[in-house]
């Protein structure tokens, strides 16, 4: 049975609408009036998911950006790949990381009356083969599921998009299959989460009209996921700034000030989609 609103709660509705929207509009506002300067720094580093699974989350930094150099998110020895029922193709390559050598060493204690211990000591490095997930084939690994969820996941749901935490291409954090309704993800960065949704209900509204990606689609989206950001205390308007700047062509701030301010009603109108989706509280 549907119940009626009271003029009480329609009046409280309607100031709490109105406040949020408000609220979204100054950070906005805020988020446009820095693109219009250089001084903002790039301090947005995606944080590539780290499943504790994967035997390269405890790899060194070094070893990790061998990895991402071989154009893959996940790599194993071949009986690392064995032991989750994946084998690797024939006739498949394997890149190399490095290992540390490790001799045991003992060391006289200090007044302990000649007593010893013993420590590992690096001697040096020994190449490591290891397979790209690409490269292999057999069962399904399991889906990741994020330690910190982003706020807003009900929103994609309302919209029927389905979100899945699951490996890209390299340098691919996230994506949009609109046939499919589904978002992608390969990080837990809220804001990436933002950017996708954006996109998700930008299209909503106003259908896409070519391949590949369109500066103002990715420029709203990337607002969006900006001023979501701020709303939820996460700001990353330093990576905004360049992201926006790369749909631009150009580093030149009145350039991307002026594609900001082509785009702010579309902008504004992805943000009340969003507030008209229950249990939003920034």
């Amino acid at each position: 049975m549907q119940t009626t609103e009271n003029p009480a709660q329609a009046i409280d509705r309607a100031e709490s609408k109105e406040s949020w929207r408000e609220k979204a509009n100054l950070e906005l506002d805020k988020i446009v009036q820095l693109f219009s300067s250089t001084q903002l720094p790039d301090m947005c580093a995606m944080a590539l998911i780290n499943a504790p699974e994967r035997p390269s989350s405890r790899w060194s930094m070094g070893n990790q950006i061998l990895m991402i150099l071989a154009r893959t998110s996940d790599a194993r020895g071949y009986k690392q790949w064995s032991e989750v029922g994946r084998h690797v193709k024939a006739g498949a390559k394997a890149f190399r990381i490095l290992g540390p050598v490790l001799v045991p060493k003992r060391l006289e204690t200090i007044g302990s009356d000649g007593e010893e211990e013993t420590v590992e000591v690096l001697v040096g490095f020994r190449a490591i083969p290891v397979f790209r997930y690409e490269d292999t084939e057999g069962e399904e690994l399991p889906t990741y599921l994020p330690r910190n969820p982003p706020p807003l996941l009900d929103v994609a749901s309302r919209f029927g998009m389905r979100v899945n935490y699951l490996r890209l291409s390299a340098g691919v954090y996230g994506m949009t299959d609109y046939e499919r309704q589904v978002i992608s993800l390969a990080t837990e960065d809220w804001t990436v989460f933002f950017h996708e949704l954006a996109h998700a209900l930008h299209r909503s509204f106003e259908p896409k009209s070519g391949h590949g990606q369109e500066p103002e689609a990715e420029t709203i989206a990337q607002l969006v996921a900006a001023t979501l950001a701020r709303l939820f205390e996460r700001p990353a308007d330093g990576f905004s700034w360049t992201y926006i700047a790369s749909q631009v062509g150009s580093g030149n701030p009145q350039q991307v000030g002026r594609l900001c301010m082509r785009v702010l009603d579309r902008v504004k109108r992805v943000l009340d989609l969003i507030y008209e989706a229950p249990a939003v509280q920034p």
